[in-house]
């Protein structure tokens, strides 16, 4: 028994389901983009992959549609693989296991998958059905989009033939966005002949900070939801004061994109500091907890001996990597003055981890104006050069501008407001949709970003509305015939 069966839109539900069951992380898309060509095949379809493994599916216009313009149906196969601590699910292996809770559909402690699955689910429903009507329609499906958006930058020039793409990535009703950010990371390295010290006059331990909330680096950075790596430097420096610790090991976040949820450090500690040490430890984390209460109320910390690790970094070394770290800007940086309440720019102090003798930190910048992002880069070189740290920069992502007129988005707002008798919303977003690469090689492409309701991405409590996919699914098959 399928475990959607009894979901509407049918056909929808089932393709979701059947992408659900393929491992699909992003680097890891051959199976899922296997799966789609597959599909073209079994229904006589016109399809192209390239390269880079991103997809193409062709479907002619039906009668009377056959001059009109083509209508590009866009999503990505990739997903952002987060689970719980609890979880044993292998992402390179495993499917999703999905769980209907209700009015949504969530994974057994992992990400859902729904960002981007069902756009992917939705285009192939339109694809195998023979009673709509639409202009041509071409299905492309991209890969790496969560992680490097290399289906997109990468798309060879030339291969498409519509005039007006719809990318199903959004994730809010009665929100259509027209223009997003782009975005660049920096990486810097730390590094420093890590040295031996005696495991017979020192103990060690690992102190953890886990349980924040975290969420999507983009969507979720306005919310003011703290960066475990930040709180960790924080607890650092009171330890290093009071203890005289040593750093053995340190490691936090996981994505790129993805605010982190948890940090660890590993620490040595002098024996004649211990007992003082645990005594006093559990009220430094109590007024953390506290401090912080009414901004994550279920923030966690944890400490447990640690044996495996005898080298260390120096003292001068902790130091100025906890200056470092709480001095590199994380957050919102600047807000677009047309619209206050969108985000311009941001930082997010994604990824610590520790290589031998080095200690990485990766910062992911976002900005819908290309001037601010580099100004927020040099602050973030300016840094580096101060605390001695070797960096590089990647090539990044285009934003997406803002297009005055645009007869898809005029009716894409009139087609949502006739036929649900609600108001649409048109915004620009803060995350890196692929409409910006694409259009770099698409320039003329009028182009929207659209979809249901789908909450907490990029996190283990991830879900998706099902009445939501329903209402999108019924929208854009009538905004696929009113684009006569």
């Amino acid at each position: 028994m399928r475990k959607l069966e009894n979901l509407k839109p049918e056909r929808v539900f089932y393709y979701f389901e059947e992408l659900s069951k393929i491992p699909r992380e992003s680097g890891n898309e051959k199976a899922a983009s296997d799966f789609l060509i597959n599909f073209a095949k079994n229904l006589n379809l016109e399809f192209y992959r390239d390269g880079v493994n991103n997809i193409i599916i062709k479907k002619k216009a039906t009668k009377g549609y056959e001059n009109s313009k083509g209508v590009i149906l866009q999503g990505h196969i990739d997903m952002v693989c987060e689970k719980e601590l609890t979880s044993s699910h292998n992402f390179l292996t495993d499917g999703i296991d999905l769980i209907v809770d209700g009015k949504y559909l969530r994974a057994n402690n992992t990400t859902l998958g729904a960002d981007n699955g069902i756009a992917i689910a939705m285009a192939l429903a339109i694809l195998e059905d023979h009673n709509l009507k639409h202009p041509q329609i071409e299905l492309l499906a991209t890969v790496e989009e969560e992680t490097t958006m290399k289906g997109a930058l990468n798309l060879e020039n030339n291969i498409l033939s519509g005039k007006y793409l719809i990318n199903i990535d959004s994730e809010e009703e009665a929100i259509l966005t027209a223009g997003s950010a782009g975005g660049k990371s920096i990486k810097l390295f730390l590094k420093e002949n890590k040295k031996e010290i005696d495991i017979l006059t020192h103990s060690f331990f690992k102190i953890e900070v886990k349980n924040l909330f975290g969420g999507h680096s983009g969507m979720e950075i306005d919310k003011n939801r703290l960066n475990a790596n930040k709180i960790l430097a924080e607890l650092l420096f009171k330890l290093k004061n009071d203890f005289n610790i040593k750093l053995s090991y340190i490691c936090g976040g996981s994505k790129d994109n993805a605010i982190p949820r948890e940090a660890y450090a590993e620490i040595a500690l002098a024996n004649n500091l211990v007992d003082h040490f645990r005594n006093k430890i559990d009220i430094i984390f109590e007024n953390l907890k506290d401090k912080y209460s009414n901004i994550e109320k279920n923030i966690e910390f944890e400490i447990s001996e640690k044996v495996e690790n005898y080298s260390i970094f120096s003292t001068e070394f902790l130091e100025n990597y906890i200056n470092l770290i709480n001095e590199l800007p994380t957050g919102v940086n600047t807000w677009l003055k047309e619209y206050t309440n969108i985000v311009e720019s941001s930082d997010n102090l994604a990824i610590v981890r520790t290589f031998e003798n080095e200690i990485t930190i990766l910062a992911s910048l976002r900005s819908s104006e290309p001037t601010i992002l580099e100004n927020l880069l040099n602050k973030i070189i300016n840094l580096a050069i101060k605390y001695k740290a070797v960096y590089n920069i990647s090539n990044g992502y285009p934003e997406w501008r803002f297009r005055s007129q645009s007869l898809l988005r005029d009716t894409a707002v009139k087609t949502y407001e006739t036929l649900f008798n609600e108001k649409m919303k048109v915004t620009v977003v803060h995350a890196g949709l692929e409409c910006g690469a694409i259009s770099q090689h698409y320039p003329d492409l009028d182009m929207i970003s659209i979809g249901p309701n789908i909450y907490d991405v990029h996190t283990p409590k991830e879900k998706m509305e099902i009445k939501s996919v329903e209402k999108y699914y019924n929208y854009l098959i009538e905004l696929l015939k009113n684009l006569k």
